[in-house]
């Protein structure tokens, strides 16, 4: 059998993966639909108290439920839904009668710029701090940045975001406790979501970039002279860049999901906070919408790492090979 080319496997690998996702969405969809049908709670009886403005009765209940198709089966609801997701056409909120699609676009930007921030925060202080817990001989200072990674690694993401508030908004004064008006306000939730990836990371860049130094042809760069620094950029960091990808992938993806808790705590407007809006009022076509994007959001972070640690690696490459190999024509 010949050998597949470099774009090939890539490609190979692109549509299964593709594949993989499509099935990992679907099932995302099928659990969250069925979660909000066995909640408690009757989705039509809470529009209709809210458009009547107090408790409704049968018959307001009732026609709500067939003006939203409440009342077809199950499996029918949920198969018409996913024909129009198929289209881009995410339905109407229970709650508000707006476009789904409309509701979820004013708020993803809020989300995307959190995360990007975060992930930021998360790159910058996981590198440096991963780095020097490399290059940094045993000792107290070592031994503090391991520690304080590990501490902002365990410590939730509620009780540090109170922490925060409480010592930064309401004995410092320095930030608002909530809101997003201005700059100052985005300290807090960056901070919340951005440090324990950072500690998660530089904790994968100590270990791996350890190990990379200590290889063969690092001593040989030593031997010839080269600066230390120049050593750590040009011959540790690269090669120990595969595991260093894969975890930041999969960090960026958990700050997806981590916006559900810190955007409903500082008072964002963003779809964490939607979704659990949207769960709070059984709001099933906008639950739908933000856990699809949230969830394929993580899944896309994950992948962009894994094509990026291929491109990089070549260990990685020949790993596709061997697996495009192996795969059934």
């Amino acid at each position: 059998m010949k050998r597949p080319g470099h774009l090939a496997t890539v490609g190979g690998h692109l549509t299964r993966w593709a594949v993989d996702t499509v099935g990992v969405l679907l099932a995302m969809s099928v659990g969250t639909f069925a979660l909000v049908l066995l909640a408690r709670g009757d989705p039509a009886a809470l529009l209709a108290a809210t458009r009547a403005g107090r408790p409704a009765t049968p018959e307001q209940i009732e026609a709500v439920r067939v003006e939203l198709g409440l009342d077809d089966p199950a499996p029918v609801r949920y198969l018409r839904w996913l024909g129009h997701a198929l289209t881009g056409d995410f339905g109407l909120s229970l709650r508000s009668g707006t476009p789904v699609g409309h509701e979820v676009a004013d708020r993803l930007s809020v989300t995307l710029g959190l995360v990007a921030g975060s992930a930021a925060v998360a790159v910058m202080v996981g590198l440096t701090v991963g780095v020097a817990g490399a290059v940094l001989p045993r000792g107290a200072l070592r031994g503090a940045l391991r520690a304080g990674a590990l501490l902002v690694i365990s410590v939730p993401a509620f009780w540090l975001s109170y922490l925060l508030v409480l010592f930064l908004a309401l004995r410092l004064r320095v930030v608002p406790t909530s809101g997003m008006a201005g700059p100052d306000t985005w300290i807090m939730p960056m901070a919340v979501l951005g440090l324990p990836a950072a500690g998660v990371l530089s904790r994968v860049v100590a270990v791996t970039l350890r190990e990379a130094l200590d290889r063969p042809y690092v001593r040989a760069a030593q031997a010839r002279g080269s600066s230390p620094w120049s050593i750590v950029l040009r011959d540790g960091l690269p090669n120990a860049s595969g595991p260093i990808l894969s975890v930041a992938g999969f960090g960026i993806g958990t700050l997806l999901v981590g916006t559900v808790v810190v955007e409903k705590i500082f008072g964002w407007p963003g779809l964490g906070a939607y979704l659990v809006q949207a769960a709070g009022s059984r709001d099933v076509p906008a639950l739908q919408a933000a856990v699809l994007l949230l969830g394929g959001g993580f899944i896309l972070a994950n992948r962009c790492a894994d094509v990026l640690q291929g491109l990089i690696d070549p260990r990685s490459r020949r790993t596709w090979s061997a697996r495009a190999q192996r795969s059934p024509a």
